[in-house]
C-alpha cells in the first residue's frame, strides 16, 4: 500500500469522512479520498477502518507544467443538476446477499452535463421496498472533487429500489454557512411585561455580537455565555417585570430581502431533485440466512460506540439498529425493574415530550395516545401512579409500586408562535442539573436540543450546548453512576432547515464526546421509516416510530 504512490486509495471506510444520509459538510479535508471500486467485494466488517498514513493524495499528472493559453475555451459552469448525475454501482449486480454493504458511486454534473469538480452537495440515497416496509438509508463520503461513493446496507432479500435525491446544492450550503447562520436577529419574540393590571409589549432578541442602547438585558452566563436575550424597554413597566414570551416573525428588512433573494436555492428546480432517469432503478439482492448479529459483532448499546456504515434499516414495524443490540421493551416488568427507584428525566422539546409519553406507556402507565392527541395532560390513577404538573411542558409522573419518578422540562427560550410562554416554566437545563441533588444520585437522563434552535447562530447554539456540557460534567462528578444520553435531531419538512439541523448532530457529538455520555443518532431512523412507510418528514413524526427510538434509548439505559 505504502508504494502505491500517484494513485486515490480506498478508504471508503474511513468515519472522519463519511456522513449520514447523504449529508456532506463542504469543508470536510479535501485528501479524504475513496479510489476506484469497480474490483472492490462487498465489505463485511461495519467497523473496519484505514488508518491515516495509508491515505495518498489524488495527485493529477499533466504532461507539460507550462500554462497552455492556445487550450483556452468558451464554456459554463452550472449548479449540480441530478438528471444529469450518473449513477453507478461498484458491486457485481449478480452477486449481492442480504447482509451486504452495497456500494453506489455518484458523478455530480451540472445542466449541461459537464462534470463537477467541487464536492459539497447534500445528496440521499436509499434502497427501500414498499411492499415488506422496507427501507436503508445510505452513509456518503464527499470526495471533494464531485464524486460521491454511497454505502447502504442490504437489509432484505429480493428486489429493492434505488432512491436517489439531490436535497440541497453545494451552494446552497454555502449561503447558509458562510451568510444566514451567522447572521443574528432571525429568530425575534414579543416580550411581555406584567405588573398589577398593567399589560406591556415589546421586541426581543437574542444578541452576542451585536451592539445596542438602552435596552433590557437578560444575560445568564452559565446557560447562554455571552449571547443576550434583549428586549426594547417597556414604555412605564421596569425590565424585571418581563413574564412571557411569544416567538413572532419580525425580522429586519434587510435581512428579508436577502433571505428572500436567496430563496431559489430552496426551491424547485434547484432543491430535493430525485433523480429520475438513472440506469440504476432496482437491485436484486439475494437470500442470506444468517441475521445481523452473526453477519457482523454488533456491541452491546453503551456511550462512545464507533461509527458504522450503516446505523440499520426499517422493516414492517420495527427498526434493526446495526449501531448496537437494541430490543423491544414489551415485557412491562422487565422495564419497572430496570428503572426501579431512579429519578427518570426527560430534557428538550416538544419531540422529547413525545418520548416521555411513550416511556411511561411502557413503564405501564395506561395512556390513550394518538399521533393528534399526545400533548394531553395525563391524571393520577389511586394507588399506582401519582401526576402532577402546571401543563404539557412541566410534568411528573411517579410509578408509587416501583418509585420511579418520571419528569419532563421544556427548555426555556422556545420558539412557540401560537401562544405566550411563562418564562419561569421553562427552565434553563444546566439550573435543572445543578439543582439535581438527590442522595442516592439514581439519574437517568435525555437531553434534546434541536428543534427551536435552527435560528439562532452557530455560535450562540455551541455555546449553550458548551455550557450544558460542563453542567453535565459537574452531575458526572457528583453522581458518578448517573446515565445520560443526548437525543440527536431528524430532518423537518422544511428543506431550508435541512443544514443547520444536520449539523447540530455534528456540534452535540462532538461537544460530549469523551464525556461518558451516549448519542442517539435518529436521522437516518427517521427516513428510513418515512420512506418505508410513505410519510412525510415532520417535526412530530408518528408514534410508531417513536416507540422505536424509546426502545433504542432503553437499550442503553437497560443493557
Amino acid at each position: 500500500m505504502g508504494n502505491m504512490k500517484k494513485k486515490v486509495i480506498a478508504v471508503a471506510l474511513m468515519t472522519s469522512a463519511v456522513i449520514n444520509i447523504g449529508f456532506i459538510l463542504v469543508y470536510l479535508d479535501v485528501s479524504s479520498y475513496v479510489a476506484n471500486y469497480n474490483t472492490i467485494q462487498p465489505v463485511r466488517n461495519l467497523y473496519q477502518h484505514i488508518s491515516e498514513d495509508e491515505i495518498i493524495d489524488d495527485v493529477i499528472q499533466y504532461g507539460n507544467n507550462i500554462w497552455n493559453i492556445s487550450a483556452a475555451f468558451k464554456g459554463s459552469k452550472h449548479r449540480t443538476n441530478a438528471q444529469t448525475t450518473v449513477v453507478t454501482l461498484s458491486n457485481d449486480a449478480e452477486f449481492i446477499y442480504r447482509g451486504d454493504v452495497i456500494v453506489i458511486k455518484l458523478h455530480a454534473r451540472d445542466d449541461n452535463g459537464r462534470d463537477r469538480n467541487v464536492g459539497g452537495d447534500i445528496w440521499r440515497v436509499a434502497i427501500n421496498n414498499m411492499d415488506k416496509k422496507f427501507s436503508s438509508m445510505g452513509k456518503i463520503t464527499d470526495h471533494n472533487n464531485g464524486t460521491y461513493t454511497v454505502h447502504v446496507y442490504a437489509g432484505l432479500s429480493g428486489q429493492v429500489q434505488v432512491q436517489v435525491t439531490l436535497v440541497l446544492q453545494r451552494e446552497a450550503v454555502l449561503y447558509q454557512r458562510d451568510v444566514l447562520r451567522p447572521t443574528e436577529l432571525r429568530s425575534t419574540w414579543r416580550g411581555i411585561f406584567k405588573r398589577r393590571k398593567k399589560t406591556e409589549h415589546t421586541y426581543c432578541v437574542l444578541m452576542r455580537e451585536g451592539v445596542w442602547d438602552n435596552k433590557c438585558e437578560f444575560p445568564h452566563p452559565k446557560a447562554l455565555g455571552m449571547t443576550t436575550f434583549v428586549c426594547d424597554p417597556p414604555k412605564t413597566l421596569h425590565c424585571n417585570t418581563l413574564t412571557e414570551i411569544q416567538n413572532v416573525a419580525n425580522i429586519p428588512n434587510s435581512l428579508n430581502r436577502t433571505m428572500a433573494e436567496n430563496n431559489y436555492f430552496f426551491q424547485s428546480p434547484n432543491a430535493d431533485q430525485v433523480i429520475t432517469n438513472s440506469s440504476l432503478k432496482e437491485i436484486t439482492i439475494k437470500d442470506r440466512r444468517e441475521p445481523d448479529n452473526l453477519l457482523y459483532s454488533i456491541p452491546h448499546c453503551k456511550a462512545e460506540l464507533p461509527d458504522t456504515l450503516s446505523d440499520g434499516y426499517w422493516l414492517g414495524s420495527r427498526w434493526h439498529s446495526l449501531v448496537c443490540q437494541s430490543k423491544q421493551w414489551t415485557n412491562v416488568t422487565e422495564v419497572q425493574e430496570c428503572l426501579k427507584d431512579k429519578d427518570v428525566y426527560f430534557l428538550g422539546d416538544s419531540t422529547t415530550h413525545q418520548w416521555y409519553k411513550i416511556m411511561i406507556n411502557i413503564v405501564g402507565y395506561p395512556v390513550n395516545m394518538t399521533d393528534s392527541n399526545w400533548r394531553r395532560k395525563v391524571s393520577s390513577i389511586p394507588g399506582l401512579f401519582n401526576a402532577s404538573g402546571t401543563d404539557a411542558y412541566s410534568i411528573q409522573v411517579t410509578d408509587l409500586k416501583n418509585n420511579i419518578n418520571f419528569t419532563f422540562r421544556h427548555h426555556a427560550i422556545s420558539r412557540h408562535t401560537r401562544y405566550p410562554i411563562p418564562i419561569q416554566r421553562f427552565p434553563f437545563f444546566v439550573d435543572l442539573i445543578d439543582g439535581l441533588t438527590a442522595p442516592k444520585c439514581n439519574y437517568v437522563i435525555v437531553l434534546s436540543f434541536w428543534a427551536h434552535f435552527e435560528a439562532w447562530t452557530q455560535t450562540s447554539f455551541s455555546e449553550r450546548v458548551a455550557n450544558l456540557e460542563k453542567g453535565v460534567k459537574r452531575l458526572k462528578k457528583r453522581c458518578p453512576n448517573s446515565i445520560i444520553g443526548i437525543k440527536g435531531s431528524h430532518a423537518k419538512h422544511d428543506v431550508q432547515s435541512y443544514w443547520i439541523v444536520y449539523d447540530m448532530i455534528r456540534i452535540m457529538k462532538e461537544t460530549f464526546s469523551g464525556d461518558g455520555v451516549f448519542f442517539i443518532d435518529i436521522w437516518d431512523m427517521n427516513f428510513a421509516y418515512a420512506i418505508a412507510n410513505k410519510k412525510d418528514m415532520e417535526t412530530h413524526m408518528p408514534l410508531a416510530l417513536i416507540r422505536e427510538e424509546v426502545y433504542l434509548f432503553l437499550s442503553y439505559v437497560c443493557p
